[in-house]
């Protein structure tokens, strides 16, 4: 332990040039958004589970902006938390209310995700685990992780914490939060959307959520989230139980109504067979047949004040 902080320190203000190096973005452009792919079945057959194609490796160069992403999230979380971040686990202890009762626990806090505001200011965006001493690396499959957003500013050369938003909102499965987008939620309005996910009993769903990282308080816009995707892979075409496979590609549109956030706008695609009862002559009885329905269309959502709700078309994700 005492050789990994003597490396720390070390290490640290090399780290510490090297994130000052990176410039903020002076206006970020939104990028597409999609929904994983999902395989649709023929429509000519019961839904079929298809086997994704193995991504591609990465570049060297996608491999070194990692590795330099994942040095400044250390260089903020020394900044944050001092010597009580540990590299060895990549996380550091903090105590917060708990969101689901009175009092407080105990977390670990993890980095997820960071960018740079137009105004300089760092966003690292962190999931907190709560510590339970006989975890042993141990994770709850359908418990969601706990949104945290640190922002940090650099002063004098210095990264200090301006201000930590914590236990926002609760999301994901096996106690992590998901995948972290930074977006444009409206011009000069930067953004975060969080893909996040479940799976249980042969079902798996996919959402979205929506923050403004220039809230203060910082807040769900979509609720509880936004379906995306849905699908069964693990349903059997001969039984009983509905197949289905849905998933939306989606994107931001100027706001229709003249409100504070763009409107986002779903393209839907999938089908499900929820079949139904045939019948054959002779002793075989009653079989079950494919009743196929297609999903394909669109869904706006507005922000109304509030949240992110449903204007326009129908989200079928959101059935499942």
């Amino acid at each position: 332990m005492r050789s990994t902080v003597l490396f720390a320190s070390v290490l640290l203000p090399l780290l510490l040039a090297s994130c000052g190096e990176r410039k903020p973005a002076t206006s970020a452009p939104r990028p597409a958004l999609a929904a994983a792919p999902h395989a649709s079945a023929s429509a000519a057959g019961p839904v079929a589970v298809a086997v994704a194609a193995r991504p591609p490796a990465p570049t060297p160069e996608q491999l070194e902006a990692g590795a330099a992403a994942a040095r400044e999230r250390v260089v903020l979380m020394h900044a944050i938390f001092g010597d009580l971040f540990n590299p060895a686990s990549n996380d550091a202890p903090m105590k917060l209310a708990d969101p689901d009762q009175p009092g407080e626990r105990m977390y670990a806090i993890e980095p997820v995700a960071h960018t740079f505001l137009p105004n300089g200011d760092a966003v690292l965006v962190a999931n907190a685990l709560v510590e339970q001493p006989d975890r042993d690396g141990h994770r709850v499959h359908t418990e969601g992780g706990l949104l945290n957003i640190f922002i940090v500013r650099k002063t004098d050369g210095r990264w200090t914490l301006l201000k930590h938003h914590a236990n926002i909102a609760r999301m994901g499965s096996w106690e992590r939060i998901g995948k972290a987008e930074f977006v444009n939620l409206a011009a000069g309005k930067p953004g975060l959307a969080m893909r996040f996910g479940s799976g249980f009993q042969q079902m798996s769903e996919s959402a979205i959520g929506l923050f403004d990282l220039g809230a203060d308080p910082i807040r769900p816009l979509t609720g509880e989230g936004i379906a995306v995707a849905a699908s069964s892979p693990g349903c059997v075409p001969e039984e009983l139980e509905t197949c289905y496979e849905i998933a939306a590609n989606w994107r931001f549109a100027a706001s229709a109504s003249g409100a504070a956030y763009d409107d986002l706008v779903f393209t839907f695609t999938g089908q499900d067979d929820g079949k139904k009862d045939g019948r054959r002559k002779g002793k075989q009885g009653p079989v079950l047949a494919a009743d196929m329905t297609s999903h394909k269309g669109s869904a706006r959502y507005a922000y109304d004040g509030k949240r992110y709700v449903l204007v326009e078309g129908k989200n079928p994700a959101q059935e499942y």
